[in-house]
């Protein structure tokens, strides 16, 4: 897959999966994300939460059965202290020698966006998370005054391995989130609902925004989250591979368009939905098998992914 798109998957955060990793690993995906709602741009179902630490405890065991796949994590709304997750993610880029990617995104605070006043408060926590992550990441004393964090002369006693920080990647439909993208991380998720035409003008977006920033678009991830469900029958495969792939959407959002929004059916019909969105200018797609094992991760190597251009 070297010549090829970045391909990612997203795992389960519940459940260590050694082989499931290995094979990733071995197949030459580019990274594993470990969430059960990564990146969201629509609110969770009442009463359901995305509150615990098993995205970020899932990743020691990933690290230890893998060389070189990269290994995601996102942190979560309510997390007790900044300075605990920027340390904690440092000692994680340590274990995992320079391989850890954070996703973020403003839905992970249940208050963002909510107006403040006449001004609405869309992208300033998110602002902030991002501007003292990499600081503490990269500076001996970081003082920082802000509408949600204050810090005076705060440190951590551990250095990310990567020279340039963690690679922080953004997701989310507004203007606020993808100008972030573009102007302080480095790059942009477009979420799991939609379709191409609306990835096609966030793609755009982020490069004129990073353009105008004075940074090289050219080195911004732009990423596409897609459920997928494959299924080689010779009859009924769409509405088997449906049958698997709804109940999860269903779960977690209501109204979820899964017969436009995901991935599913036959290796070619999957393949030539991937590729709607890898022609708008997508680079990395970061794919949710369902069901989430080995045997339908090489129905995914061997089947779907030869057919990407």
């Amino acid at each position: 897959m070297d010549d090829g798109p970045n391909i990612d998957l997203i795992v389960p955060r519940n459940e260590e999966m050694p082989d499931f990793y290995q094979t990733a690993d071995q197949m030459g995906f580019h990274a594993l994300w470990f969430t059960e709602k990564l990146f969201s741009q629509r609110r969770p179902k009442q009463g359901w939460s995305f509150v615990g630490g098993d995205g970020v405890n899932a990743l020691p065991p990933a690290a230890a059965a893998t060389s070189s796949i990269r290994l995601g994590t996102v942190p979560l709304g309510n997390a007790d202290s900044i300075l605990s997750f920027a340390r904690e993610t440092a000692e994680l880029d340590i274990l995992s020698r320079g391989r850890l990617s954070v996703g973020l995104s403003q839905y992970q605070w249940p208050d963002e966006g909510i107006s403040d006043g006449p001004r609405p408060r869309i992208g300033v926590r998110l602002e902030e998370t991002i501007t003292i992550l990499k600081r503490l990441w990269s500076e001996d004393e970081v003082s920082f005054k802000g509408n949600h964090n204050n810090l005076e002369k705060a440190s951590i006693d551990v250095r990310p391995v990567q020279e340039r920080g963690i690679l922080l990647l953004v997701a989310g439909a507004t203007s606020a989130a993808v100008n972030l993208a573009a102007t302080l991380a480095d790059g942009w998720v477009h979420p799991s609902g939609g379709i191409p035409y609306g990835a096609a003008r966030g793609c755009d977006y982020v490069r004129q925004c990073a353009a105008k920033a004075g940074r090289d678009p050219d080195s911004l991830e732009l990423g596409k989250i897609i459920y997928l469900s494959i299924d080689g029958s010779r009859f009924r495969a769409k509405a088997r591979a449906r049958e698997r792939i709804a109940p999860l959407l269903q779960s977690f959002h209501d109204g979820y368009d899964v017969d436009n929004w995901c991935a599913f059916g036959k290796p070619a019909e999957c393949a030539a939905f991937i590729q709607g969105f890898l022609d708008t200018g997508i680079t990395t797609v970061m794919l949710c098998l369902v069901p989430t094992d080995v045997e339908h991760l090489e129905r995914l190597h061997h089947e779907v992914l030869p057919l990407l251009k």
